[in-house]
């Protein structure tokens, strides 16, 4: 089982949580889930456990009984993992890039959350749609001419 492996690799390092935590850039509270069993690492954190240990990703994922994993072994595991997780879209495992926007994501407040939901919703929408209304319009009308409060001109909408 993955926290029985963790706690062994742990042991074995003569970590603590705190430091392991630390020096892959989670909290404890998060070793100590996966170490019960609660929770399971994403993506980023086992790639950095796998790294941290010096073990393959399939050895921590329980795929193999070896430590070590060939070269290509660690990253076909880390996609099939990111497919196990959800972390795919479309059928194609998220990039990094993506991976921490959703890591990041989750460290925010449920409120925050929240704002950048709408902020990402109201972007995409304005791509799907092809939407160029906004408030900005309101001031520029894609002329150099600035209008709007600040030039003299009344607002529209009331809004300024």
């Amino acid at each position: 089982m993955f926290s029985d492996i963790l706690k062994q690799l742990r042991a074995e390092s003569g970590v603590s949580q705190g430091k392991l935590a630390k020096s892959i850039g989670v909290s404890g509270g998060n070793v100590s889930s996966w170490e019960s069993g609660e929770s399971k690492p994403g993506y980023t954190a086992l790639c950095s456990l796998a790294q941290f240990f010096e073990v393959s990703a399939d050895y921590l994922l329980e795929l193999s009984p070896k430590k070590e994993g060939g070269e290509d072994d660690g990253l076909r595991q880390l996609d099939d993992f990111k497919q196990e997780q959800g972390l795919t879209c479309d059928g194609s495992p998220l990039s990094s890039l993506e991976t921490d926007l959703v890591a990041m994501f989750r460290l925010l407040p449920s409120l925050e959350q929240e704002d950048i939901f709408d902020i990402v919703h109201l972007k995409y929408k304005r791509h799907v749609e092809k939407k160029k209304g906004s408030i900005y319009s309101t001031y520029f009308d894609g002329s150099n001419e600035k209008s709007g409060p600040a030039e003299g001109h009344e607002a529209h909408d009331e809004t300024a």
